[in-house]
């Protein structure tokens, strides 16, 4: 009788300490940011803007990437930013999947009072490191439509 007590013991023991092998594993796989910064390059005036992004890997183990592209924009004189993310937590994505945020707003300064108000586009080069490579990188942009929204620009799997 004991004896199946302490086996009981042991099984609810090895469980416990596999579920948190398994989360260990999993934080171990699952990519982070390491850096993240924009550019813009060009601001440009537009009744129907282009909207564009390009993902190139600047590393042969996959953890740098630059993305080139264009985002429409209410005010050509916006601040540019650009968030990243894991799938980690999202039911819809793998956790190796990162997610990249091209977002705009007002600058922080008035360093641009030489370009006009305007609505268009503005040229950007973005360059992300990750810790570990991810299995895909999805561009999204940030849209003004009845309201703020994210569009998916553009995916890239990224070859392991």
């Amino acid at each position: 009788m004991r004896r199946r007590a302490l086996f009981s013991l042991l099984g609810t023991a090895g469980i416990g300490s596999l579920a948190g092998c398994s989360t260990g594993f999993s934080q171990l796989i699952t990519p982070e940011v390491a850096s993240a910064n924009i550019e813009a390059q060009d601001r440009e005036c537009s009744d129907s803007p282009d909207e564009s992004a390009l993902i190139t890997s600047k590393s042969d183990d996959g953890t740098q990437i630059e993305v080139t592209g264009s985002i429409a924009v209410p005010r050509i004189d916006e601040e540019l930013y650009v968030d990243a993310q894991n799938g980690q937590g999202n039911p819809e994505r793998n956790n190796a999947d990162m997610e990249v945020r091209i977002d705009f707003g007002p600058p922080d300064s008035q360093a641009n009072t030489d370009v006009p108000e305007c609505e268009g586009q503005i040229a950007y080069n973005a360059e992300v490191e990750f810790t570990r490579q991810p299995t895909e990188v999805i561009v999204r942009h940030t849209i003004e439509e009845d309201s703020y929204t994210l569009k998916t620009i553009t995916t890239k799997t990224i070859n392991q």
